[in-house]
């Protein structure tokens, strides 16, 4: 047994001897692993390496998805229903890959907030905290096309909305509303289609060159040293023992990704449908916050929330490293940023929050016919159905070829109402509404959704 073991010995360092002189790689591992490291590395520096095998995850889940799923507004959703149900652990790998998402999104958001907190981007990092950055934006663009792609009922609204506030960028709207959905201005074939190609092509080698740059950046920068602002030696090196942080840390987080996966039911809103009025229009959890500002703005100011305050909060971000540019990173000598920072997280935290407690329950949204529905409700999923928010947006859902209707109650009269959406030419004969095409009950249902949007 000992002569075999030093014979295994013998053939590992012969390989290794070999391999040396005609690649860089052995170097490199061994100079990663011997990196030395400031003394308050430690648990709170765990978050980039379980980003990491978070994002593995997703590559491994989508490929085996991709065996299965049929890019095709006849066959996506039914290709993804037999992935779930018919496919041999079908379901916990599709729950892997979409709980996989949202993961991905809070440990993107914990790492950057401790960066920021720990004034990790100051000199010489901001090329490391602008990366940083650039990675979270793309990560959201990840979860963003592929919300869409099992072309149900959930993902297809969410991504209605998300191409309307998309579309919002003055200037540039329209280029961008016909890239994404191919010219035709609704959601469909060209659109899953763009989406699809985006989600597992195009954004793939952005990140693959993006998590190149990060780690390299990195590698040359090193880990930022005590916040308190010591400048003592560092007295440690990656291994054993940050190495060991960040293994316990990464096998803690894909073993709850993976309980999540097995326990948590993902309920089944049905295939996508543009007529049905029982799904109401909603994006995403993490995009709960953009959306609740948009609510509070009225129809002519929902620019600023679709498109002017999220860029500048973002070249804010960016800016960071050259506004903060004093030495200190201790909190009580950044009193300024730290207190802007926390004004802004709670911000977001609270309004995804209150997205999350107001959000309707997908799968037990009512079909339009259901009797259990009050005329308000019906009103509601009427408006969808017949196809007003094709026309007409109200709290930035739906589009501007006609009036903004988020504050209508205020505005119209009760009695104006019906006759105008009954006829509308008898009142106006040059407009391009159509008359109403449905019953008395329907009408007045929509009358009283309309009147509460004051």
């Amino acid at each position: 047994m000992s002569k075999l073991s030093d014979k295994a010995c013998r053939l590992v360092q012969s390989g290794w001897d070999w391999l040396t002189p005609r690649w860089a790689g052995p170097k490199q591992a061994a100079d990663f692993l011997n990196k030395p490291l400031p003394r308050n590395v430690g648990w709170l520096h765990t978050l980039g390496s379980l980003l990491l095998v978070y994002l593995l995850f997703q590559v491994l889940t989508g490929v085996l998805l991709g065996f299965y799923y049929s890019p095709s507004t006849e066959s996506a959703y039914q290709s993804v229903t037999y992935i779930r149900e018919e496919l041999f652990l079908g379901r916990f790998l599709a729950n892997l890959h979409r709980y996989g998402a949202a993961f991905i999104i809070v440990t993107v958001f914990l790492h950057l907030l401790r960066s920021y907190f720990l004034g990790s981007y100051k000199k010489p990092r901001e090329l490391l905290w602008i990366s940083g950055l650039m990675l979270g934006v793309l990560l959201t663009l990840f979860a963003f096309t592929g919300q869409l792609l099992p072309y149900d009922q959930r993902g297809y609204w969410a991504t209605v909305v998300g191409i309307q506030i998309a579309s919002s960028a003055p200037g540039a709207g329209d280029a961008v509303n016909q890239l994404l959905t191919g010219g035709y201005g609704d959601i469909g074939a060209a659109t899953l289609s763009r989406f699809y190609i985006f989600h597992v092509s195009v954004l793939p080698l952005v990140l693959f060159g993006l998590i190149g740059l990060h780690l390299s950046i990195l590698q040359k920068t090193g880990s930022s040293g005590p916040a308190d602002g010591s400048t003592s030696e560092p007295i440690k090196t990656f291994f054993p023992s940050q190495a060991v942080k960040d293994v316990l840390v990464a096998a803690g987080g894909a073993m709850l990704l993976c309980v999540v996966a097995a326990l948590v039911t993902s309920h089944d809103t049905g295939p996508a449908n543009p007529a049905a009025g029982s799904f109401t229009p909603r994006p995403e959890w993490y995009f709960l916050s953009h959306y609740e500002i948009l609510k509070m703005l009225p129809g002519n100011m929902q620019v600023i929330g679709t498109f002017v305050l999220p860029n500048i909060l973002l070249v804010v971000l960016m800016a960071v490293p050259f506004l903060d540019r004093g030495p200190e990173r201790h909190w009580k000598k950044r009193k300024f940023w730290v207190v802007a920072g926390a004004l802004v997280t709670l911000g977001v935290v609270g309004l995804t929050a209150q997205g999350l407690l107001t959000a309707p329950d997908t799968h037990t949204q009512a079909s339009s016919g259901d009797t259990t529905l009050t005329p308000v409700e019906h009103g509601r999923q009427l408006f969808t159905e017949k196809k007003c928010i094709q026309c007409h947006t109200i709290n930035g859902e739906g589009k501007d070829k006609g009036p903004d209707l988020t504050h209508a109650a205020s505005r119209l009269r009760e009695d104006f109402l019906p006759g105008w959406i009954r006829n509308p030419r008898n009142l106006k004969p040059d407009t391009d509404m159509p008359a109403f095409e449905g019953t008395e009950d329907e009408l007045d249902a929509i009358v009283a959704y309309l009147l509460t949007l004051e």
